[in-house]
């Protein structure tokens, strides 16, 4: 390690430290340490000083030094039943990774498109945005940067300065990072911080909530704000004039998926297994109450991604002698490890403030965003999950934003789960992370493949604000004058 960032690392203990002398934070010592934990976790996720990895176990640190819970009880902090959904899913796209499935689905989809530069980044950004109803926006990142990587290296982008310095080149990265964001929220698939909210939604409830139920909520914003941001990324962020067309890229995409030839057997494995998997999670409102019982249990959506990734591990493949559809090299390879910590560790935070009370706090701190009507309360918290989700990671913010939002508005107009239509709001606005490299995989993954870091940020807050805008104005119509039960009721009452 670097000593020159010991002083800096060193702040996040001093920021707990800080917050237990202060009463501000509250009348216990214990919700001051959850908000010591709290700023400390977010403190080294936004600085990334330290691995965020490291960052996840700071509970278990704090619990090392002073048993806030009981000291065996600390790691069921981090333990949820979702996560046989997260990493069935994410096993099944590494092997879309290593078959070349995804491949094949982006240069179809790009195949389409004309050489026009602007319409290159707008494609790239809807392909990424639709693959990221389903996907996390790390796996789409990493599956898709590098074919737009190869298509900017046929166009003449050779190089990682070349990119960099080119506004058309770092605007087609700049849009994968982009749509691997925005479609987040479209289904509980779509990331850590779908995932986050997702749990403690259902939890919040007491029951489950349908992917479909889930998806007909998200689905029109989801659109909403990706038609704008492709207008932004159109007429806003001009290449310069000598860049308008690229040299040749619709006719490298064509060139690559013929060299690729007919669909193979692994292709037609994961993916035709994956469609299923989705169909029935989608239509599972339709059977869940005929197919009832223990065995069945194996039918909720989380456990058939995982029992589908653990046959891929079993059935060989017919390319390569002697590998199956899934191995532990490809896991290595193509495994978003990092979900492993971040997504439990973003869990694990938002329930230390609920155990140490911090949530009753912050809650108390919103009232008066509360009491200054539905409209005011409406327009603080999709800004105020905006803003949040463009400094920590997404998924973090998730952890920290939706437990309080279920604390302050439990009883907001009334209703016994007044909460419900805050989550929808604030679930949404957790998704336009575009400014900072830090806010999600994606983006960090394509500044390393020569996105231009300062045009990201600078287009990424103007495009946040817009995000912002439409989803005020939508929840606006939807719950503020409307209050129409689809968002305010809890869905399937």
């Amino acid at each position: 390690m670097d000593t020159r960032q010991l002083p800096k690392i060193m702040i996040g203990p001093l920021l707990l430290l800080i917050a237990l002398m202060l009463p501000f934070f509250g009348e216990s010592l214990t919700a001051r340490l959850g908000f010591g934990i709290l700023f400390w976790m977010v403190y080294w996720w936004v600085t990334a000083v330290v691995d965020m990895k490291i960052t996840c176990l700071v509970p278990i640190i704090v619990v090392a030094f002073y048993p806030f819970i009981p000291r065996e009880d600390v790691l069921k902090l981090y333990m949820h039943r979702d996560l046989f959904l997260i990493v069935g899913a994410s096993l099944i796209t590494s092997a879309w990774i290593r078959w070349d499935l995804a491949k094949r689905v982006s240069l179809n989809f790009l195949s389409y498109f004309s050489n026009n530069t602007r319409v290159q980044a707008v494609g790239w950004f809807w392909l990424c945005g639709i693959a990221s109803f389903i996907m996390g926006n790390t796996p789409v990142g990493a599956i898709f940067a590098p074919i737009a990587v190869a298509a900017l290296f046929y166009a003449g982008y050779k190089t990682f300065q070349q990119r960099y310095d080119s506004k058309a080149a770092s605007n087609v990265l700049v849009a994968v990072a982009w749509g691997a964001s925005i479609g987040g929220m479209t289904t509980p698939l779509g990331g850590g911080q779908a995932m986050v909210t997702w749990s403690f939604f259902n939890d919040y409830l007491g029951r489950e909530i349908f992917f479909l139920d889930w998806t007909l909520r998200m689905l029109p914003l989801s659109l909403l704000v990706m038609a704008a941001v492709s207008l932004v990324i159109y007429y806003v962020m001009k290449p310069d004039p000598e860049e308008e067309r690229f040299k040749g890229t619709r006719d490298f995409y064509r060139q690559e998926l013929k060299d690729m030839g007919p669909m193979s057997f692994e292709e037609k494995i994961c993916g035709y297994g994956f469609l299923t998997i989705i169909i029935l999670a989608i239509a599972r409102p339709l059977y869940v109450d005929i197919l009832t019982g223990p065995s069945f249990q194996w039918m909720h959506p989380a456990h058939m991604f995982f029992i589908f990734a653990m046959l891929l591990f079993v059935i060989p493949s017919k390319q390569e002698k002697g590998e199956a559809l899934l191995s532990v090299p490809t896991v290595v390879q193509n495994f978003p490890a990092a979900i492993l910590f971040i997504w439990p560790g973003a869990v694990a935070l938002g329930r230390v403030l609920s155990k140490t009370g911090a949530d009753v706090v912050l809650a108390g701190w919103i009232q008066p965003i509360i009491d200054a009507g539905t409209i005011t309360a409406i327009i603080g918290i999709s800004a105020g999950s905006t803003l949040l989700s463009q400094f920590a990671t997404d998924t973090a913010a998730a952890g920290i934003l939706i437990p309080i939002v279920m604390e302050a508005f439990n009883d907001w107009a009334g209703l016994e789960k007044g909460s419900v239509a805050f989550i929808w709001i604030a679930a949404a606005s957790l998704s336009w992370s575009f400014a900072v490299v830090s806010a999600t995989g994606a983006q960090a993954i394509v500044a390393g493949f020569g996105s231009n870091i300062k045009r990201m940020f600078i287009y990424g807050m103007l495009v946040a604000f817009v995000c912002s805008i439409i989803t005020i104005l939508y929840f606006v119509i939807t719950i503020g004058i409307l209050k129409l039960p689809f968002y305010t009721m809890p869905p399937g009452l």
